[in-house]
């Protein structure tokens, strides 16, 4: 083999190893990133599910404003919902995204849950899809009736609770009379 031959078989090998490199940079780095997706819709009937319900007029709504935030807050990406009302935020960062639907307060509310906490890691998988909103039209006068996961809570409080504050504030006046009894009986003030 002669001289140039050596080389050019080098030079080919080289770019061969740098390619290889390259890609394998590429594919690594794509490993690393997720995937949010959904989609807005009408909640016709304002129970808080709008998605595959069946229910005519829960169609999609573009022109929603979502914000996804990262859990170490560095990162805020604001979207808005196309035509189809979907959106996807691409190359997401491993993170548990907080993800919000802020639509137009005169005219919508969100009766689903919002914001949405959506985990893009490894483990539970970096690409999601289905972080679907349902709004429903009236502004903030509207009355929603939640499904059952988004009730209000119940505002009475158990008796356990109410016993354990009770017993609580009596041993925080036991604490009290005896160190004055003690402050009194050593005379200290």
């Amino acid at each position: 083999m002669k001289f140039w031959q050596r080389k050019t078989a080098l030079v080919i090998a080289m770019i061969g190893l740098l390619l290889l490199a390259a890609a394998t940079v590429t594919a690594q780095s794509t490993e690393t990133h997720g995937k949010l997706a959904g989609a807005v819709y009408t909640d016709a009937n304002g129970d808080g599910v709008c998605v595959g319900t069946g229910v005519a007029g829960e169609n999609p709504v573009p022109g929603v404003e979502i914000v996804f935030v990262s859990s170490d807050k560095a990162t805020v990406v604001t979207l808005t919902t196309g035509s189809d009302g979907t959106y996807g935020l691409a190359a997401a960062g491993q993170s548990i995204w907080e993800v919000t639907a802020r639509p137009d307060a005169t005219k919508w509310i969100v009766t689903s849950r919002n914001p949405l906490y959506v985990p893009v890691l490894p483990d539970t998988g970096l690409v999601q899809t289905d972080v679907n909103f349902c709004i429903s039209q009236g502004g903030p006068n509207a009355v929603i009736v939640l499904p059952q996961s988004g009730a209000a809570a119940n505002n009475n409080l158990p008796m356990g609770v109410l016993v354990t504050a009770v017993l609580g504030g009596l041993i925080v006046l036991a604490g009290v009379a005896l160190e004055w009894r003690r402050r009194k009986v050593t005379g200290q003030k």
